[in-house]
């Protein structure tokens, strides 16, 4: 019923934005880079420092890259993502010290921003182009499983190590993000705004020659938004504090199922029990409408501590349901905040003020990274640092809600932004 009041051209857009998404998250070394590079001789720190490189690089990008997809196209920016993942995994392929491991990151960073942003805003201008918001949460829960099944199958695979060489394990990787590359140029770039129809319009070399007034005028705007709109500031930085621990616990807890002794083909299998959370917590971000995000954010943020927690102390199997746990808060905060911040962002500044997002998020991972994994040093024990980042996660969430208890004691409305 649903499907049959979408025009065929919205149509044919969704499933070039859900087969995008597919090939985005066929990624068969999240799982197991960790251990691979472990086993390569490297320490924990060191791996932290990669991760830090990782968010350095994605902190100075994030923000020209959300520029790139609103000044020069969508579908371009998400085209060139795929090649700069083929470059990070070709580089880790053929590693010849730790330059190598920290130059893949760099790219991989690249890659990460080029996405971020990009197709959030291409998949809702699509829709505010055939005044079809309404569908946005469905169409964002869809693609969340979509993460979920794809991030699945790339875990699995994290099998192969057991049969390929680190080389040609890598590989596979770069063929897997040619893949995204081709699946880019199914989509369609939106038209919402007479500037957005203008640059469709015009051809690359003028795109070029008017990028540096365009530039100046994009960037006022998104200041004077973003000076504007303090709800969605600290939306932003909401988004950062919950969302730190998600990419450190699949590390980290990897290293601590390695150091239990479970064989590296089988850490992809392990991790992938992470993926169940992530449908579970895109299920309840379609029932859960709170009418102010404040009281949400506090709940949330408590049980992502207490995952956090779970994942860096408890016994191996309690710490894979902490992991697991975690991924469906994540994903239940992250849909329902995404929601709220897209109804306000402009169109034309939109990839922009998401890649705000994700830089905010980047600003607090590049010393998390390091912290975590030097705890995880000096005491001996991988989940040390998981630990002390559980329980500041818990205070935020008892700050919240020690917030929201003196709004009402005091009859305040706050902001339901």
């Amino acid at each position: 019923m649903e499907n049959s009041k979408r025009s065929p051209r919205l149509r044919r857009q969704l499933r070039g934005v859900y087969l995008y998404e597919g090939a985005c998250c066929l990624d068969i070394t999240t799982a197991v880079w960790v251990a691979l590079l472990a086993a390569r001789g490297y320490s924990l720190w060191q791996i932290g420092l990669a991760e830090g490189v990782f968010h350095v690089v994605s902190l100075m990008a994030e923000i020209p890259s959300g520029m790139a997809a609103d000044l020069l196209g969508r579908k371009r920016t998400l085209a060139l993502s795929g090649v700069m993942a083929a470059v990070s995994g070709a580089l880790m392929g053929f590693e010849r010290g730790f330059g190598f491991v920290m130059a893949s990151m760099a790219c991989s960073a690249l890659a990460y921003n080029l996405i971020s942003g990009t197709l959030q805003a291409l998949t809702y201008d699509s829709l505010c182009e055939e005044k079809r918001t309404d569908l946005y949460p469905a169409v964002q829960a869809r693609c969340a499983w979509l993460e979920s099944a794809g991030a699945l199958l790339g875990r699995l695979a994290g099998g192969l190590t057991a049969v390929l060489s680190f080389t040609r394990f890598y590989l596979v990787d770069v063929g897997l993000s040619f893949l995204r590359s081709a699946a880019a140029l199914t989509l369609r770039e939106p038209t919402v705004t007479e500037a957005q129809a203008a640059r469709q319009a015009a051809d690359v070399r003028t795109l070029l020659r008017s990028l540096p007034r365009r530039l100046r005028e994009h960037v006022r705007a998104t200041v004077h938004f973003l000076l504007h709109s303090p709800a969605v500031a600290r939306l932003l930085l909401a988004n950062a504090l919950i969302g730190v621990p998600s990419f450190l616990i699949q590390m980290f807890l990897q290293q601590r199922l390695r150091d239990a002794g479970v064989p590296t083909a089988l850490l992809g299998l392990l991790i992938c029990l992470f993926e169940l959370g992530h449908p579970l917590g895109a299920w309840l971000s379609l029932r859960v409408r709170p009418p102010r995000l404040l009281a949400l954010y506090a709940a949330c943020a408590a049980l992502a501590g207490a995952c956090t927690l779970a994942a860096g102390l408890a016994p191996l199997g309690l710490a894979l349901a902490g992991g697991c746990g975690f991924a469906a808060v994540d994903m239940l905060w992250t849909l329902c905040s995404e929601r709220r911040m897209n109804a306000e962002f402009p169109s034309d500044q939109r990839a922009t003020l998401v890649s705000v997002n994700s830089m905010t998020y980047s600003l607090l991972m590049i010393p998390a990274a390091p912290l975590v994994g030097l705890a995880g040093d000096i005491t001996g024990r991988a989940g040390a640092g998981l630990a002390l980042l559980g329980g500041a996660l818990l205070a935020v969430g008892a700050a919240a809600a020690a917030k929201l208890l003196l709004y009402k004691r005091r009859g305040v409305r706050y902001n339901k932004k």
